[in-house]
């Protein structure tokens, strides 16, 4: 791969991750780990920069269609949240 070279520090826990997907041969060394990480980050980003105007109001339109919301405190979002995944 060809491209910029760029010396970074990463802290401490990062760094444990990075040597940890190596060491399960996700990645061939800590450069291509952090390289596929840049990747995957560019990409979300280019996912979020392409909701165009058009998009954000038909998704605004939804939302506001779709009714009132509700007040749930944050052990009732849980439960909710448990059940959709089926752990309750």
């Amino acid at each position: 791969m060809t491209g910029r070279t760029l010396q970074v520090t990463l802290p401490a826990e990062l760094d444990a991750e990075v040597a940890a997907a190596v060491s399960r041969g996700e990645y061939a060394s800590a450069e291509d780990a952090v390289a596929g990480a840049v990747a995957e980050w560019g990409a979300r980003r280019g996912r979020e920069a392409s909701l165009d105007a058009a998009e954000l109001g038909s998704l605004w339109r939804d939302g506001i269609e779709s009714g009132a919301g509700r007040n749930l405190s944050a052990d009732e979002i849980k439960r909710e949240g448990l059940r959709r995944l089926g752990s309750n």
